[in-house]
């Protein structure tokens, strides 16, 4: 505890341990008594016991592995499933890909595929005149080779009639009438046969012109309106190149103001003419700041008289204006305070608000760790000094945390203190006027004992230190605001802490108990002083309009066997409740610190990829227009072939038309003839005329059968060329544009052969696994055919009767015929327990043997342990039976503290004794009991346990670890 006779403030420290305590465990053992004879005892052979040992390690071992099998199975098939999975959107994807890149080629070539579409229906009307006009060619000459046959009739047949009606006048004159009828009739099929094809001609020229015309005019709108989606995509191009602008939210970091502390404190003479008075370990009066190794921390310690006579500078930095605006870190400095330029919230007459409290709270834990991180990074000598012995040199410290676990804890305590009337120069302990059970220790205790015993429970073997201390201090306003009370308590931290680290040789108590790394909690209670308190003589209160407050900080924790790893995973625990004060601390955090979201704009070049989004509309628009010129092309190109093939079928009619006219007249002629001929009396030349018909009408058949052949092969011809230039409009589109469809297909094969692959692995596997249960299982059956056929050849000639066993005389050797049955061991797939084998017993001409029943007993060691504290060890009692404990303690270590210059807070607070952390440690040896047994005897074996004694040593003295 420090007290200055200038201020009469007052900041005192106080620290409390936990020894670990063993519970004593005795363990007894016992052997049974030989039975006599009048009890019933059954005797098992060795070889039994032999075969159910070995049965129950067969079930074990067997379901072990069974167990084992299933899991790499399950193991395999898991494998299997995801490697399909990835295998299977792999090759998906790459599909994907193959058929994009194949729509993206199909649309590129568009042009092309066009041009060779119109070569194609080019080529292939062609090919078709050049087939029909074969045809025709082919009609003609048939129809020459009948005008030809039939004037060869006609002259053989005129021969026939001069022969007939030679020198005949009325023969010659028919003769002379039917030749100019035939002239006549040849006159008139030239002359209409001639028509006939000028027609056609004239009606080919002119359908040839109208297509021509069509076509040219076509071919204008075509190129106009492929002109114009090229312009189209042009224009749509050159836009979408276009660099735009684009809204966008920019990160504007906002950093709010916050106070720096300073250390260059400039105090009146009266406050420095008294010196440095702490409670320091060394010291009994003034510490001369040269002592100090940093001599800025002597400046620290005036925090701890009340604002108004301390910082005379007052440096415009070092004075917050606002909450938001204090400092969160803790670096060595005072703030100073400016009532014209306070801008936080009121504090009114009753005090601070439940919500104050817990912005007061935040700081407070922020600036506790912000000393115990301060310190560690950057005086390290004075931390290391402090955890020497606790496992935490050159180890950083676990931040404190405030939670509603805590806060419970310290409103409880100020409760306790308000009850009991303690002032703020008295620590929550017994010597300052309470009961046990209200001091801090046992409120900790009390909230901590189901945690204590479970870390007890669970690091069994190993010593759990509680750690737990309480600092007091004083906390004033002369103006009630909510800052007022922040910038004085956070002065008095800086002298409660860093004003006490004078050299790594004499640390003050308060700072001692923050930097203890063992702790990982801290309630921080605020206990509104009473206006008796505030009145008494030293209690460091200046001013007493407004509320004043006795500020505890209660730290918790547990150090696990001094182990620095063990301990921070138990601090890193979710056990320690949920934190009460991450709003409060947010808050001034966003108000130090935040992003603000500004709109902007920026300007965006498109790429490649962008462009050919924006403008595929339009190249979609361009290849349809060129494929819509290229299809109103072929349908000019079909209807003219069209009206081509009507026109020729309509020539091809008339031509057969002016024929069947010839043919009308000369059969007509003929017939003229004939009948005066006949008149005339001429022999009969009908016959002879039917004959020369009849070869002329075959001749005509065959024509017609020959035309109808030559028709259909023309058609024939005419769809092969169709067939064979679209296969090479195909294979040029391929060319062009290839199928993906192989590739696809191999894809989709090597993934069938992934799938196909593990499929294979897994039924391997299972296969293996099979076959290694098997052979265990065979193992087994061996070897329990072995002990089961001893067994049967030593029970064949013994008979239980009564309480005694029979034994039949044997005077042949029983041999082992092999017919022992093979013991069912349960199948791979359901592992069960199998039930032992009977036995055979036959009765012959009995012995009597009498029984006897051993049952072994194993001894267990006896472990016990004795708790040590402050040396004083309490002996267990010595026995007889042979069993040793040893138990050894670990005593911890106790740190003396000055007295200050007030006697009466000296003497509440060095009237504590210092808290011992007591470990114990204890080893187990094992004792040996031997037990003589025969057939005939009985041993007893006593058991003795031997009980430890707890010992506990507690001083509420300031200490360290």
């Amino acid at each position: 505890m420090r007290n200055s006779n200038t201020n009469n403030w007052r900041s005192t420290a106080l620290v409390a341990g936990a020894i670990l305590t063993a519970g004593v465990v005795t363990t007894t053992s016992t052997t049974d008594v030989h039975a006599d004879n009048s009890q019933n005892n059954a005797q098992v052979s060795n070889d039994q016991v032999t075969y159910d040992q070995v049965r129950a390690t067969a079930d074990q071992q067997l379901a072990q592995l069974q167990s084992a099998n299933d899991s790499k199975e399950a193991q395999q098939a898991t494998a299997n499933e995801q490697s399909n999975a990835a295998d299977l959107a792999q090759t998906n994807a790459q599909i994907d890909q193959l058929k994009a890149s194949h729509a993206a080629l199909e649309q590129e070539q568009a042009g092309a595929i066009a041009q060779a579409q119109a070569s194609t229906a080019a080529s292939i009307e062609a090919q078709t005149s050049a087939a029909n006009a074969e045809y025709q060619q082919q009609i003609n000459t048939q129809q020459q080779n009948e005008a030809t046959q039939r004037a060869a009739n006609d002259q053989q047949y005129a021969q026939a009639v001069n022969q007939a009606a030679e020198n005949q006048q009325a023969v010659a004159d028919i003769n002379a009438q039917y030749q100019k009828a035939l002239s006549d009739a040849a006159n008139t099929q030239t002359s209409q046969a001639q028509a006939a094809a000028n027609n056609y001609n004239s009606a080919v020229a002119k359908e040839n012109d109208t297509y021509q015309g069509k076509l040219s005019a076509q071919q204008a709108t075509n190129a106009e309106n492929i002109k114009n989606a090229e312009a189209s995509l042009a224009s749509a191009t050159a836009n979408a190149n276009k660099p735009y602008e684009v809204a966008t939210t920019n990160d504007v970091a906002v950093t709010g103001r916050v106070a720096k502390p300073q250390t260059d404190v400039k105090v009146p003479a009266y406050v420095t003419k008294y010196g440095i008075h702490l409670e320091v370990r060394g010291y009994n009066g003034a510490i001369p700041v040269s002592d100090y190794t940093y001599p800025e921390f002597a400046n620290t310690y005036y925090g701890e008289y009340p604002d108004s006579a301390v910082i005379t500078n007052k440096a415009a930095e070092s004075t917050p204006h606002d909450i938001s605006e204090m400092p969160l870190d803790f670096q060595p400095g005072l703030l100073s305070y400016d009532a014209k330029n306070d801008h936080s919230e009121k504090v009114s007459a009753d005090g601070l608000t439940a919500d104050q409290v817990q912005v007061l709270r935040a700081l407070a834990l922020s600036w506790e760790n912000g000393f115990r991180n301060n310190v560690f990074q950057n005086y390290r000598e004075f931390y290391n000094v402090v955890n020497k012995n606790d496992g935490f040199v050159n180890v950083a410290p676990v931040d404190l945390v405030s939670t509603d676990f805590t806060d419970n804890i310290a409103n409880q305590v100020v409760a306790n203190r308000t009850k009991y009337n303690i002032d703020n120069n008295s620590h929550t302990v017994i010597s300052s006027g309470m009961p046990a059970e209200a001091t801090y220790t046992s409120v900790i205790n009390d909230a901590t004992k189901n945690l204590k015993k479970n870390l007890t429970s669970e690091f069994n073997g190993k010593t759990v230190y509680t750690d737990v201390n309480e600092n007091l201090t004083t906390m004033q306003a002369g103006t009630p605001t909510l800052l007022n009370y922040a910038i004085n308590l956070y002065n008095s931290m800086q002298g409660m802490y860093y004003g006490e680290l004078v050299n790594p040789t004499h640390i003050g108590g308060h700072a001692v108990n923050l930097l203890c790394a063992g702790v990982r909690t801290v309630g921080i209670g605020f206990q509104k002083l009473t206006d008796e308190m505030t009145a008494k003589n030293g209690s460091g209160v200046s001013d007493r309009k407004n509320p004043s407050y006795a500020v505890t900080f209660d730290h918790v924790g547990f150090n696990i066997d001094y182990d620095a790893n063990l301990t921070k995973e138990v601090q890193n625990r979710n056990v320690w409740g949920t934190s009460t004060v991450d709003a409060q601390l947010n808050t001034i955090k966003t108000a130090q610190y935040h992003v603000n979201k500004v709109p902007g704009t920026k300007t965006v070049t498109p790429t490649a990829t962008d462009v050919q989004k924006a403008t595929a509309s339009e190249q979609q628009k361009l290849a349809d227009v060129k494929a819509q010129a290229q299809q109103s092309l072929d349908a000019l190109a079909s209807a003219h072939q069209a009206s081509l093939n009507k026109l020729a079928q309509q020539y091809n009619d008339a031509k057969a038309q002016v024929k069947a006219n010839y043919d009308v007249a000369v059969t007509k002629a003929a017939s003229v003839r004939d009948a005066a001929l006949k008149a005339t009396g001429v022999v009969d030349l009908q016959a002879y005329k039917a004959q020369l018909d009849s070869a002329y009408q075959n001749l005509v058949k065959a024509d017609q059968v020959a035309a109808q052949k030559l028709a259909a092969d023309r058609d024939a011809k005419i769809a092969n060329i169709k067939k064979a230039e679209n296969v090479k409009l195909d294979a040029k589109i391929n060319e062009l544009v290839p199928s993906v469809d192989p590739q696809i297909k191999q894809l989709q094969d090597q993934h069938q052969a992934v799938i196909a692959h593990g499929d294979a692995v897994l039924a391997e596997l299972k296969a293996e696994n099979k076959a290694v249960y098997n052979k265990l299982a065979e193992q087994f059956n061996v070897q329990l055919a072995a002990i089961q056929r001893r067994e049967n050849a030593k029970r064949a000639n013994e008979v239980r009767l009564a309480n005694n066993t029979v034994v039949l005389p044997s005077a042949v050797k029983v041999a082992n015929d092999g017919n022992t049955d093979t013991v069912a061991f349960p199948t791979a797939s359901n592992p069960l327990q199998a039930e032992t084998t009977g036995r055979v017993q036959t009765v012959s001409a009995p012995s009597i043997v009498k029984t006897a029943t051993q049952t072994p007993i194993a001894v267990t060691p006896v472990v016990t342990t004795v708790n040590h504290a402050a040396e004083n060890t309490v002996k267990s009692n010595e026995s007889s039976v042979p069993v040793v404990t040893q138990t050894t303690a670990v005593n911890g270590t106790q740190t003396s503290v000055a007295s200050t210059a007030d006697n009466k807070a000296t003497k509440a607070d060095n009237s504590e004794k210092s808290v011992v952390k007591a470990g114990t440690v204890a080893k187990k040896s094992e004792s040996s009991q031997k037990v003589d047994q025969s057939s005939m005897s009985i041993v007893a074996l006593t058991t003795t346990a031997l009980l430890g004694t707890l010992g506990i040593t507690y001083s509420s003295k300031k200490r360290h670890n």
